[in-house]
């Protein structure tokens, strides 16, 4: 920033610091989650890259900037203390999306108030690009499998090849095949929209031509899975099985990846803008001064200091684990039975306390109800964890909302259809009941677990895990609680 004069360069590297300083002090806790998310899983490693790419970008821009008028504002206020409140309510209930999105969306806002409005339009995509920091996208990873499934089986069935497709299973002449997480492509999804994104800002000047190229990188990693799965498949019918099998489609599949950046890459530079204007800094604004006043970020300082002094006496306040006396639950209407261990089996992940049943429908002992309790401060009732169906054992078929009688109450459930590769079949369901009431919905239990924490009236809650025969009457189920 060699255009400001001496003393307010010196200024505002020193709020500069100050405000990063508060940042990390005040969200570490976001900061490390989401640093843990970027290095330990592959969908989002590409996030380590991101923050080390803006620095750069808006270095790049350091002699540009000074040419505005550099003025904090406290108009992002507006947005920094909803984010700070988020960011809370992330930190209290253990939300880490909202922790995530609230820790690289206010980072951006900061840096705005500290500049002011026409400084801050110059980096103005550096700041956006800190939003893909945030490691979200995996809720889009059933969505892709089923895609890359449905367009797999079109293009097999174009080119004469019998199969049988169950759920995520394609089953040919020569053996079968499951569009597994690992194959939904979502890595490649993302990367792709990031790197279309910064090329795009790098190469166009044309706004249509930006968005053409950014609608490129959106569909073509999905076009190109599609072609991928469906290329393993083929050659695995085409060498009866003894290439594209095991470890062999995970190879193929990373030199495809490189292959399809570079189709990218290549699109982009066709339609690269070849006179792209230089902006260049002029010394006729060697002695404009900056008004940089102290005001304004003392009052964003404040917010932050606020903020993070609340969020951190959550977790200093020594909050008593209570255990409460839950009853069990069990199915009413049918007789139990141990006789058969029924194959489903959920994944549980930290439960203070798991109860397992099973029960008889038409002779045969088929039924599961299972039930964990959360009771202590520290466990995590709506866990992303925690899973419904092992994807090695089961497959996603279909999805419908049925009711089930729970107690007094006909509660509508949403039950999803498995399948194995045996050809068993069970829909399964789940419902949370917190402080006496019923929660179908992942983020409304999520939220109320939350709201109870935050105003100190959580007593544990728990989940119930309900799976019968995709032909069961599950309406005539009486689902009644006991005391042991």
């Amino acid at each position: 920033m060699s255009f400001m004069d001496k003393q307010s360069n010196r200024k505002f590297v020193t709020l500069l610091s100050i405000t990063i300083a508060l940042w990390a002090l005040f969200f570490w806790q976001g900061i490390v989650t989401a640093f843990d998310i970027w290095w330990g899983n592959e969908i989002f490693n590409h996030c380590l890259f991101v923050v080390p790419t803006s620095a750069y970008l808006i270095y790049q821009k350091r002699n540009q900037v000074p040419t505005c008028s550099i003025k904090p504002t406290l108009l992002p206020l507006a947005c920094i203390v909803p984010f700070c409140f988020l960011y809370v309510v992330g930190q209290v209930g253990d939300i880490q999306l909202f922790m995530h999105v609230a820790v690289f969306t206010i980072l951006p806002l900061l840096i705005w108030s500290l500049l002011g409005h026409d400084a801050s339009k110059v980096i103005i995509f550096p700041l956006f690009f800190l939003l893909f920091a945030i490691p979200i996208g995996e809720q889009l990873i059933p969505h892709l499998q089923e895609v890359t499934a449905d367009g797999s089986v079109a293009l097999l069935k174009a080119v004469g090849i019998p199969l049988y497709r169950s759920g995520l299973y394609i089953e040919i002449p020569a053996g079968r095949f499951l569009v597994a997480e690992a194959c939904s492509g979502v890595s490649f999804f993302i990367v792709s929209i990031v790197i279309g994104s910064l090329f795009s800002y790098l190469s166009f000047v044309s706004i249509k031509k930006k968005l053409a190229f950014v609608t490129i990188s959106v569909f073509l990693p999905v076009l190109a899975n599609v072609i991928r799965v469906f290329g393993i498949i083929y050659i695995a019918h085409k060498t009866d099985m003894e290439y594209a099998a095991g470890a062999d489609h995970l190879i193929y599949g990373w030199f495809f990846f490189a292959f399809v950046i570079v189709c990218l890459l290549g699109i982009g530079e066709l339609m690269r803008d070849k006179n792209i204007p230089v902006d260049t800094a002029q010394n006729a604004n060697v002695n404009q001064t900056a008004d940089i006043s102290l005001k304004k970020p003392t009052a964003i300082f404040s917010v932050l200091c606020l903020f993070g002094l609340w969020g951190t006496s959550y977790s200093l306040s020594g909050l008593e684990n209570t255990q409460a006396a839950f009853s069990q639950k069990e199915i009413q209407s049918l007789l139990e039975c141990n006789k058969h261990n029924v194959g489903w089996r959920p994944v549980v992940e930290g439960a203070d306390g798991i109860s397992r049943k099973q029960y008889l429908i038409s002779d045969i002992c088929q039924a599961v109800l299972i039930q964990a309790n959360y009771y202590s401060q520290d466990s995590e009732l709506v866990s992303g964890l925690t899973l419904l169906y092992s994807e090695k054992e089961w497959s996603l078929e279909n999805t419908k909302s049925e009711k089930v009688q729970i107690g007094d109450q006909q509660v509508m459930v949403s039950f999803i259809y498995l399948t194995s590769p045996t050809e068993q079949k069970v829909k399964v369901t789940k419902w949370y009941e917190v402080n006496n009431r019923v929660f179908t919905s992942n983020i409304k239990a999520k939220l109320y677990v939350t709201f109870l924490k935050m105003t100190r009236q959580y007593n544990g809650g728990r989940l119930l895990m309900l799976a019968v025969p995709q032909e069961a009457n599950t309406i005539e189920f009486q689902i009644t609680e006991y005391y042991e």
